[in-house]
């Protein structure tokens, strides 16, 4: 369903991103170069576990095209409207910022790490080529033991994150969207995300007519993953994702 989610995916991700960095770094050693690749490797993983990654449900991520290449349902561009109309939206936010927050503090502590220890690469080197006998092997595993900490250290944060807040809730709001027998494109700030019909086994939608939305509801082991779209005709939306989408109304 997310990032947080997927534990698998997670350690997988952490463990290539490191195992490049450390790679690329045996063969330039320990100098700003390789300080600020670590930052462009990140950014480069995550990059391409977005493309790669799943819809807000858990399912293969469908492209606009293919969800708009059938008729349309029903479609909202007021929807931004509503939710500032929504005094309680603010509120159910708030648990979601406690995450950030705690993830927040992990963070910082990662980069006094990052910094603080950056020095004692070298003494890792040193002890390293002692038994080796080879500078880029070396520096390989200086590295990767350096990295393998900072890994630690990002898992350990979100784990207590977790932990104190329980389930981490993830609320998509919709700005607009487009909904057709294949589907849902919902548009945001950047770009269009999609979801695909039919819905998981476990999705629920729950209806909130007073506060004008519906919202498609999938629990995991870690978060509780809401799409929220507002609309003045909920009855009419909901109708239209239990039918295509296969969902139940939450009791």
């Amino acid at each position: 369903m997310s990032y947080v989610e997927d534990m698998r995916q997670r350690v997988l991700v952490g463990q290539v991103g490191i195992l490049a960095y450390s790679l690329a770094a045996a063969f330039l050693g320990k100098t700003w170069k390789t300080f600020l690749l670590a930052f462009l490797v990140i950014i480069l993983v995550q990059l391409s576990v977005s493309r790669r990654g799943r819809d807000p449900m858990g399912q293969a991520k469908a492209r606009p095209e293919e969800i708009l290449d059938a008729p349309k349902l029903f479609e909202e561009d007021k929807a931004y409207e509503l939710q500032m109309e929504d005094k309680q939206f603010i509120v159910e936010m708030q648990q979601q910022s406690k995450f950030t927050m705690y993830t927040s503090m992990g963070m910082i502590i990662s980069i006094l790490y990052f910094m603080l220890l950056w020095k004692y690469v070298d003494d890792l080197y040193a002890i390293f080529l002692s038994s080796v006998q080879s500078e880029r092997a070396a520096w390989f595993l200086a590295f990767l033991v350096y990295f393998e900490g900072l890994f630690v250290i990002n898992q350990l944060s979100m784990v207590w994150a977790l932990r104190k807040i329980g389930k981490m809730p993830i609320i998509q709001v919709a700005r607009s969207y487009t909904v057709t027998p294949k589907g849902i494109v919902i548009g945001g700030i950047i770009g269009k995300s999609t979801i695909r019909f039919p819905l998981p086994e476990d999705a629920r939608i729950r209806v909130d007519e007073k506060r004008k939305f519906v919202e498609i509801v999938r629990h995991g082991r870690r978060t509780v993953t809401r799409v929220r779209l507002y609309t003045r005709r909920t009855r009419r939306l909901a109708d239209i994702i239990k039918k295509y989408g296969r969902a139940a109304e939450e009791g």
